[in-house]
């Protein structure tokens, strides 16, 4: 599958899980997976990641010079965090603050992993991304349905 082909279906896919199609989602999530090697499958985890971090600034700015991103986890009382999540939670944050190695690493210990697990880390990843670009959208309707501030 040729780059032009991939970064389309990625936006197709991120379009699906953000209004809620969650099984359109997973089907262009099957398509591209099936027609990528490990290496174009990293640089589509970090398209996704890249529309997090997007939605991130469209919710809170930039990070000052010195800020780094962070997404908080789950409180542990509400049971335990599962590995997908995590790897999804640590790649957007990775990638958020420019930690390409860190990127690498997990990319790689997920693949690693059972084929399943790998699978369910890419699709937590598709669905924490989703969520933030959910959230980043309802935030921007909302404040543009304020009223302006003009000075008298």
């Amino acid at each position: 599958m040729d780059t032009p082909r991939r970064a389309q279906l990625v936006i197709e896919m991120l379009q699906h899980a953000v209004n809620g199609r969650h099984d359109d989602a997973t089907s262009v999530l099957a398509q591209i997976a099936q027609a990528c090697d490990g290496q174009q499958m990293y640089g589509v985890c970090c398209g996704v990641a890249d529309a997090a971090r997007q939605s991130l600034i469209r919710l809170f700015g930039e990070p000052s010079r010195l800020g780094l991103w962070a997404l908080a986890a789950p409180d542990p009382a509400e049971g335990p965090e599962h590995p997908a999540h995590t790897f999804a939670m640590r790649f957007v944050s990775a990638f958020a603050n420019d930690d390409q190695d860190t990127c690498q690493a997990l990319y790689l210990a997920a693949m690693r992993a059972s084929a399943n697990d790998f699978a369910h880390s890419v699709t937590a990843l598709v669905g924490i991304t989703a969520h933030i670009t959910r959230t980043a959208v309802e935030e921007l309707a909302a404040d543009s349905e304020k009223p302006s501030q003009h000075p008298h």
